[in-house]
């Protein structure tokens, strides 16, 4: 057998040293996420997760897999039925997922399935549990079509009809339902760790940073899931790629805090737990470790936050009735092309995997909460620009938008 690349002392000494910046134990989904090495690493070292904490002096059992001590079942609930209030009814898990504290795969493991958590909650089970697969199965067929190539887990999460969650209830797995489709199954093996890499210095050139997980999730040609899958975790991928990782694991609350009260102020409205992904500096992550929930954090940074984000900042915005003709047009119009740095349509789908987005100088939102207008009035053509990915998240963030000739 070849020589070890790490002893196990100098494993054992990065456990506590990662330990340590944490305050407690770390999970194995902290470690995989922004320890120094996978937790697999550690498990396969020495027997086990628990046996690597024990072996390196720490106390086992105090965590659950998200890092933080189980969430009392009257918590998770209370906080279930405070976005059926938002949404107007029994969430969805897409729903829950935008507007919730916790995950759904929580909810799923603690009551044993989503409408098993929505009868706790009192409401009546989601009927989008219950589509049949040919529904199912047309659906996908569609939003590849839509897409022009097969869509990934993450971008049905993101923009599908339905959630990748109830293909995998209804067929086994997200690939058995590509295949169900008729659609090419595409394998994390089939990318070359060369590729991986070489996307990641591509996107750091373009970012002018190391990436972060949720930049080249957003922004990549392939999510963090697949570098995790293949490097162990997002960190050694990193480093494979001949970067520092971040260390920055504790960022100093007044700086979170600072950094939360100025995307506020750029949006108009206290920033939902995606725009923060989107728009802020630091993703939710270090604001759940610090306060625990996304809520503690906005009413920590403003005691007026709360009130605001349980209100209408967070309620879906409906698209005017022919935006997919309109939106065509539009991206016609501009040469099929972003207006601002010339990324083509094709090069954006082979990057992105999803068409080029049409931006709304004035949202959506100041039609539709405009008692003389709808949201139709928003989608004349002068308010609206063909932009690739990441200049449309640029040209949100600025205040004054550009005019279109």
């Amino acid at each position: 057998m070849g020589k070890k690349l790490y002893s196990d002392d100098e494993l054992l000494n990065r456990l506590q040293t990662f330990a340590e910046e944490l305050g407690r134990p770390p999970s194995q989904s902290e470690m995989d996420d922004s320890g120094p090495h996978a937790s697999k690493t550690y498990g396969n070292r020495f027997g086990s997760w628990n046996k690597a904490l024990e072996a390196a002096g720490l106390q086992t059992g105090t965590n659950d897999p998200n890092g933080r001590p189980p969430t009392p079942e009257e918590d998770l609930l209370t906080d279930l039925k405070s976005v059926g209030d938002i949404v107007g009814g029994t969430p969805s898990e897409r729903e829950y997922s935008k507007h919730g504290e916790y995950s759904v795969k929580t909810y799923c493991n603690r009551f044993g399935g989503w409408n098993a958590a929505l009868q706790a909650a009192g409401f009546k089970p989601n009927v989008d549990m219950n589509l049949s697969e040919e529904t199912l199965i047309t659906a996908l067929q569609g939003f590849a079509e839509e897409l022009g190539q097969t869509p990934t887990s993450d971008v049905m999460d993101q923009s599908g009809p339905y959630t990748a969650n109830s293909y995998k209830r209804a067929f086994g797995n997200w690939n058995r339902a590509l295949r169900q489709a008729g659609l090419e199954v595409h394998s994390v093996w089939d990318v070359s760790e060369e590729d991986l890499i070489s996307e990641l210095h591509s996107l750091a050139e373009e970012l002018g940073h190391v990436p972060r997980k949720d930049e080249m999730r957003n922004q990549g040609k392939w999510s963090a899931a697949v570098y995790q899958e293949r490097f162990g975790s997002w960190n050694e991928a990193i480093r494979a790629a001949g970067f520092e990782p971040n260390k920055r694991w504790r960022i100093p609350r007044e700086e979170l805090l600072a950094e939360l009260r100025g995307v506020a102020n750029e949006l108009g409205h206290p920033p939902t737990t995606t725009e923060m992904n989107e728009h802020g500096k630091f993703t939710i992550d270090p604001y759940q470790r610090e306060f625990g929930t996304w809520r503690t954090a906005l009413q920590a940074a403003d005691s007026d936050y709360l009130e605001s984000y349980r209100q209408s900042d967070t309620e879906t915005v409906p698209f005017g009735s022919n935006w997919p003709q309109i939106r065509e047009e539009i991206i016609v119009r501009d040469n099929e092309s972003c207006l601002r740095c010339g990324m083509g349509r094709e090069a954006h789908r082979e990057k992105f995997g999803r068409d080029l987005p049409v931006h709304h100088r004035i949202p959506r939102r100041r039609f539709y909460k405009d008692p003389d207008q709808s949201v139709d009035d928003a989608d004349v053509p002068s308010n609206l620009l063909t932009l690739c990915i990441p200049c449309h998240r640029r040209i949100e963030r600025m205040p004054v938008q550009p005019v279109v000739e």
